[in-house]
């Protein structure tokens, strides 16, 4: 392999790199991966799908299209749900929100355990 041949081939290799980096960037980070990404927890009551507003231990926070949603299965499991509609009322969840306020990603049940301060 000549020189150019190999300059070429390395630069190829890099750009494809460059290329699905942000495709992976923008994977949900799984809870039990992150836990510390969940540290705001409380009681989710009311879920309003169509103005995106979720009451959580009384305060309504906004969630929207992008919301991403874990639900625990009962039997020491998760799933992805697909809408905040998928998430059942009266349940222990743990969340977090973006630097407006909006809930980014929500995880329904009790694998998760709360953060040590």
């Amino acid at each position: 392999m000549t020189r150019n041949a190999m300059i070429g081939a390395v630069g190829a290799w890099l750009l494809a790199g460059a290329c699905v980096a942000p495709l992976q960037a923008a994977e949900p980070l799984h809870p039990l991966a992150n836990p510390s990404l969940y540290e705001q927890q409380g009681h989710l009551s009311r879920v309003n799908t169509a103005t995106g507003a979720v009451t959580i231990s009384g305060k309504v926070y906004r969630a929207n299209a992008r919301t991403i949603v874990f639900i625990a299965d009962g039997k020491g499991g998760m799933r992805k749900g697909l809408t905040l509609a998928d998430i059942p009322e009266n349940v222990e969840v743990s969340f977090a929100t973006g630097a407006d306020g909006t809930i980014t990603q929500i995880f329904a049940g009790s694998l998760l355990l709360p953060v040590p301060r």
